[in-house]
């Protein structure tokens, strides 16, 4: 089977692409954002590709690759939970699957991206394979 991948959108910090086998919107973040603008450009689009692509799946999910992101500003996580995530979920994604690095920030970006939520169903994982292969179960 293959897992074959289309990129819609990269800079030097974040790149999306859809990977059809499982079906997902992956998205691999490095570094950090040039501020709180590019931060929230990156996320809109996101949120464009989520909305143009899933009318082509019977469901659509989401894995979001930060094993080489840093930590965002407050006031990003705030615009994220905010402004991004019903977005997701109005878009119709169900299942998120985050992949950390194993290290301290692992847990201070799980506590800022906890939330309570009926629609989406977030998990962590730290590798990309687990990740999918969860994915691939909802």
């Amino acid at each position: 089977m293959s897992s074959r991948k289309k990129t819609f959108y990269e800079d030097q910090y974040a790149s999306f692409s859809v990977v059809e086998s499982i079906p997902c919107v992956k998205v691999k973040l490095s570094g950090f954002p040039k501020g709180s603008d590019h931060y929230q450009y990156v996320q809109t689009k996101l949120v464009e590709t989520i909305r143009d692509q899933a009318n082509n799946y019977c469901r659509l999910h989401l894995l979001t690759d930060n094993t080489e992101a840093g930590v965002v500003l407050d006031e990003d996580m705030t615009y994220y939970k905010c402004n991004i995530i019903p977005a997701i979920e109005e878009a119709g994604v169900r299942y998120h699957a985050i992949v950390l690095p194993q290290n301290f920030f692992a847990t201070v970006i799980k506590s800022q991206t906890a939330l309570v939520n009926r629609k989406l169903k977030v998990a962590y994982f730290d590798t990309v394979t687990r990740a999918s292969k969860w994915l691939k179960k909802q």
